[in-house]
């Protein structure tokens, strides 16, 4: 085992190069990928998934099959060279269509499947999508769109629904399948012959945001399996694990890391029912591995912890963990046994958590942690296919997002007098650009391959990343200060109570720069509590000021408003900024109030 990573210099930059820890598996290209799995796992479970109450498994035979099946049929279809969507949940067609797609036929441009109708149809237009993949859930949505001018030839529904039969342009994937296995049977190559240039575009991902301002990522075979072949030497999961797909498989966190890591390492995936379904099918699937974002695992460990809490035995758990915590110091790892009753509730197989997307609070990390579950973090971008860094097992320090994944460079540029400065991104994992975009392109794109992120951070003396927040949405006081939205709400976020937050820096009338934020509450903890508006507001406060006895004056938090409005947030459960800052200036306007004045208020 080496450290994982090597230093040096360039034009006076400090640039940390991974080298990962275990030996990388490698793919030419993504069809590569579902082969060598095939061959290596076979008969072995790929995925399991409910349907009618009914648990279905699949195996990795199954898959590669039905892609072949698949791909065959949409290239008799002249659909070669075309651009295809998905729209759909999380399911196992999803990832047949998927490799159907870019193993041989075309572009894959996956949908947010929560976008409303006229979205959906901008960004099929703006992607010139020839086909579309769609669950039974969207079928209204497609006879919509097959009335209204557009480009697609084809719209292939994954479930056995009532078809149009006078519309020939809808048919059924099954349909399809069968249809490419005959094929095949009679000797048709078309698919499984077709050349991969990996080199070039094959994935167009279009990142959150209105579709206007949302920009299509372009990524090819070579940026997404050089990420799961580095993330393979950093990240040890093994064909006994199961891992539960919660994140929307159009991200390529999820797409990436849920669906081809996985493949690649011989693990079963399950598919969720939705979070309501979450504490049940990690039981009934066995599962041992989640990925997720920390509003998830956020969500998770409240529960476990409201539960100890009702039992009345916070107490001794603390004191259990101080005692398995001095024990693991010593080399003696009693977690899971002496917190199994804790593991049994929560899913006794459970052994990984995988966090993304934004910071976590090192207080959950830690109790995962103390309970026996290894909790790592990482960091990537769509643009980077998307991991560039993550913690390890040789890698775990809280607060930290590891070591750059194998073959990935990470660079700040132009630092500060702490170190802090833009996190500069080098790797075969980087973008071809943004789709139709050059003048975007060109201001992310550097000389030398690199790309800017957009985020802050610091390269600490191990080597280890840390994001301080995103450029964009930096705070900076009338002192040159400076202070990040996300720092203040991970510390808001686990306030008993407290659901979810959005911090702001608000100019006042003065010039001086105010931190304030808009808390959400959840109602049926207060509610049981029997508190008022008043006692609620004012057990916030106390909080608060407790938080910020830990902060510099110049950038403590001064003023929150208090609602039971969930924010605005994409499918990834990122906040939305913008429009959460344009919701609090309307409000403020709307009400007449000097952001000065305000102590706390109730958003009605």
């Amino acid at each position: 085992m080496n450290q994982g990573y090597e230093l040096s210099y360039e034009k006076g930059r400090k640039i940390v190069k991974g080298l990962g820890n275990y030996p990388a598996t490698h793919v030419s290209d993504i069809r590569d990928l579902v082969k060598k799995s095939r061959e290596k796992y076979g008969s072995k479970t790929a995925y399991k998934f409910k349907r009618d109450g009914l648990i279905i498994e699949k195996t990795y035979i199954d898959l590669d099959n039905d892609v072949d099946a698949l791909g065959t049929a949409l290239h008799n279809l002249g659909l070669k060279d075309g651009y295809i969507s998905i729209l759909s949940e999380n399911r196992y067609e999803w990832g047949v269509a998927y490799f159907s797609i870019v193993n041989g036929t075309g572009v894959a441009v996956p949908l947010d499947k929560y976008l409303p109708e006229n979205e959906v149809e901008n960004l099929v237009s703006r992607g010139r999508v020839e086909a579309i993949f769609y669950s039974g859930a969207y079928h209204e949505m497609m006879l919509s769109f097959s009335k209204k001018e557009n480009t697609i030839r084809y719209f292939i529904c994954m479930d056995e629904i009532e078809l149009p039969l006078s519309d020939k342009r809808f048919v059924k994937m099954s349909t399809l399948t069968e249809r490419g296995k005959a094929l095949l049977n009679d000797g048709d190559k078309s698919f499984a012959a077709a050349q991969i240039d990996k080199e070039k575009m094959s994935i167009l991902l279009f990142t959150s945001g209105t579709t206007k301002m949302s920009k299509g990522v372009m990524l090819s075979h070579k940026n997404i399996v050089s990420n799961v072949s580095s993330v393979s030497a950093l990240l040890e999961v093994y064909p006994t694990d199961t891992h539960l797909s919660i994140l929307p498989l159009h991200h390529t966190f999820e797409n990436t890391i849920g669906l081809m890591f996985m493949i690649l390492s011989g693990v079963t995936i399950c598919y969720s029912e939705g979070i309501r379904h979450l504490a049940q099918n990690i039981k009934e699937f066995n599962v041992t591995i989640l990925v997720g974002v920390p509003a998830i695992f956020e969500a998770i460990y409240s529960r476990v912890m409201d539960g100890i809490e009702k039992q009345g035995k916070t107490k001794l758990i603390n004191t259990m963990r101080s005692i398995s915590g001095f024990l693991l110091k010593l080399g003696i790892d009693i977690r899971r046994r002496l917190f199994r009753p804790v593991m049994d509730k929560l899913g006794p197989d459970l052994r990984l958590f995988v966090s993304g997307a934004a910071p976590l609070s090192v207080d959950i990390l830690n109790g995962f942690e103390s309970f026996g579950i290894t909790f790592l973090q990482g960091y990537g971008l769509t643009e980077t296919s998307p991991v560039i860094s993550v913690t390890s097992f040789y890698h775990n320090a809280p607060g930290t997002i590891g070591i750059p994944v194998k073959d990935v460079e990470v660079t700040i540029d132009n630092p500060d007098e702490n170190g802090m400065g833009e996190i500069l991104v080098r790797g075969q994992n980087v973008m071809l650009g943004y789709y139709e975009n050059p003048e975007e392109t060109k201001e992310v794109m550097l000389e030398e391959g690199w790309l800017r992120t957009g985020d802050l951070g610091i390269i600490d003396d191990r080597c280890y990343l840390r994001i301080t927040g995103r450029a964009k949405t930096m705070i900076v006081f009338t002192n040159g200060k400076k202070a990040f939205p996300e720092e203040y709400e991970v510390q808001l976020n686990i306030i008993p109570g407290v659901k979810e937050s959005f911090v702001w820096g608000n100019k006042a009338s003065d010039g001086a720069i105010q931190v304030c934020a808009k808390i959400v509450l959840d109602k049926d903890f207060f509610e049981q509590k029997g508190y008022s508006d008043k006692q609620i507001g004012d057990e916030i406060e106390a909080a608060i000021r407790r938080m910020n006895e830990g902060i510099p004056k110049y950038k403590i938090l001064r003023y929150f408003l208090l609602t039971y409005e969930e924010l605005a947030k994409t499918t990834k459960m990122s906040i939305k900024r913008n429009i959460e800052s344009d919701k609090m200036m309307m409000y403020l306007d709307k009400v007449g109030v000097d952001i000065r004045k305000i102590n706390k208020s109730f958003i009605e």
